[in-house]
């Protein structure tokens, strides 16, 4: 519904009151549908996969899967098993990259090929929720546990590996290395995202149309379809997954409801058409 105020006697005081109280109105409408909005999502309920060795969840390969000059990957994870792999390109001989990769339940490695570059960093504890980072950036390998860097090492390549194994979430290796526990929030991206980069957003959950942003799962629709505009959904299941809800002991908030921003760009711009 649209205000129109009339309170000036000439034409043009009849039209600047017409057009401020159109857009006044049109702000208060904007600022309680963002209101309602962020009401909405802030209730939403935060669901994970859960890993129960046996089961895993396969991507196809794609062109955006194959990061060549930088990566990074990202999850948060609450393990149960001291070892396996959780989210890996490499099957059947055909390799590309494995993060996180679990180790004797307290190490945490990050593979990628060529030359099989093999970095492991402490800071894993299993039985509790951590956010994994692994990071590449061309020249050097990096690993972070809840946004502290606890490993780096050397590795300059041209490109990564490019071959044609599908993603798998849960399992690597031909099913011979498979996790158990919970997993949510996974990330890959073609950049090397900075430590403050990871910090800020680790506790949110992103909207999917971040720029260099190629696969993201939240698991929040009960599926593993990716967010992004690569749709890299996860086709076919071994076993069958389990998502559960897991808000109360890992609330990550939606990149997309920050009411104060929100508002404060659309009145910027409705005093543009003012």
């Amino acid at each position: 519904m649209f205000i129109i105020f009339e309170s000036a006697t000439t034409d043009s005081g009849q039209t600047l009151n017409r057009r401020g109280g159109i857009v006044k109105s049109l702000f208060y409408s904007v600022s309680i549908a963002l209101i309602f909005l962020g009401l909405t999502a802030s209730n939403a309920a935060n669901i994970a996969l859960q890993l129960d060795g046996k089961t895993y969840i396969e991507v196809p390969d794609s062109e955006s899967l194959n990061p060549k000059k930088a990566l990074t990957i990202e999850a948060w994870m609450k393990m149960e098993s001291n070892g396996g792999e959780c989210l890996a390109k490499d099957w059947g001989g055909q390799r590309d990259y494995i993060f996180p990769e679990l180790i004797d339940g307290t190490k945490i490695r990050f593979v990628l090929w060529p030359q099989t570059k093999i970095l492991d960093a402490p800071g894993l504890e299993l039985k509790k929720w951590q956010h994994h980072a692994g990071v590449w950036d061309g020249k050097e390998m990096r690993i972070y546990v809840d946004g502290k860097k606890v490993g780096a090492s050397a590795y300059s390549a041209k490109e990564l590996n490019d071959s044609k194994a599908s993603l798998y979430i849960g399992v690597g290796d031909s099913a011979k290395w498979t996790c158990t526990g919970l997993i949510d929030e996974i990330r890959i991206w073609e950049v090397a995202r900075t430590e403050k980069e990871i910090n800020d957003f680790m506790m949110n959950t992103l909207m999917g149309d971040e720029p260099s942003l190629n696969a993201h799962y939240t698991f929040d629709k009960k599926n593993a379809d990716d967010n992004t505009a690569n749709k890299n959904n996860g086709k076919k299941a071994t076993g069958t997954p389990k998502y559960v809800d897991v808000t109360k002991e890992l609330n990550l908030k939606p990149l997309a409801v920050d009411a104060k921003n929100k508002l404060t760009s659309t009145w910027s711009q409705i005093k543009q058409i003012w």
